[in-house]
């Protein structure tokens, strides 16, 4: 099992002498480069112990996925951008959280939201498949959007969008805040992804907890074999990482 630390780039040394397999990046930064910073921070990527097969953060707050006023043409030209770029960085699957740009819009019905939000993820699984990147849709607590909250309502948009390239994360974090069961990950056939924090003030794991077994052996089940990573804060990363990793990958060999 690999486990990432999700982070800036500027931080990559960190994650690497923590102990931490990889770094997972925010695309939509990636996506704000221009073409000198990019090369740089490539260049300085190619050059990490450690490489960023991982992605967040696939919209910008400000690219309002579910209005009327937001073209598709608007969303794959950044599409285009963001996941070539995503590519040449080394990034294999870009988790879909962006709550606020799929929050859906005030005076909208849940059922025109998410038709809408259907055409908006097949459109982004197309866009992704050509570069042979892995969409994982992040159900997020209500606090933080008000469109796909659970495993459940992730697993229904993904069946719906039906696209080989478009598949679910599980977040541990929003599945305790939800009070969700992590076992549904096996009603649901299955994750593609992960993210990882406690549910109480959002850190990186530092002991051995029963909803981090109960999640794992879930994952087990399902036949799991993509990647972890550590989405939480660290006070001080050098030695609250190696902690981290250790814990969960004990906890993955006991699941």
């Amino acid at each position: 099992m690999k486990i990432g630390f999700c982070a800036k780039l500027d931080r990559i040394g960190e994650v690497a002498e923590a102990g931490f397999d990889y770094i997972e990046l925010p695309v939509s930064a990636a996506a704000a480069w221009s073409e000198e910073e990019f090369e740089q921070n490539l260049a300085k990527l190619k050059a990490a112990a450690v490489p960023a097969p991982a992605f967040n953060l696939l919209f910008p707050p400000t690219l309002d996925l579910l209005s009327s006023e937001t073209a598709d043409e608007a969303i794959t030209g950044y599409l285009r951008l963001a996941l070539s770029r995503m590519q040449k960085l080394g990034g294999r699957v870009v988790v879909f959280g962006s709550g606020k740009s799929r929050r859906r819009p005030e005076g909208v019905s849940y059922d025109e939201a998410f038709r809408r939000l259907v055409e908006v993820t097949r459109l982004t699984g197309k866009v992704a498949e050509s570069y042979g990147i892995t969409v994982a849709i992040e159900p997020l607590n209500r606090n933080e959007t008000n469109m796909i909250n659970s495993l459940a309502e992730g697993a229904c948009l993904r069946a719906a969008v039906n696209h080989p390239a478009v598949q679910l994360l599980g977040d541990y974090y929003h599945i305790a805040v939800e009070h969700q069961p992590p076992e549904d990950i096996v009603r649901i056939g299955g994750i593609r992804h992960c993210h990882i924090a406690t549910e109480i003030g959002r850190h990186a794991p530092q002991k051995a907890e029963a909803g981090f077994r109960t999640m794992f052996a879930a994952m087990k089940q399902t036949g799991y074999d993509g990647l972890v990573s550590v989405e939480g804060k660290a006070d001080d990363l050098s030695i609250e990482g190696p902690v981290s990793v250790s814990v969960l990958k004990k906890l993955w060999e006991e699941a």
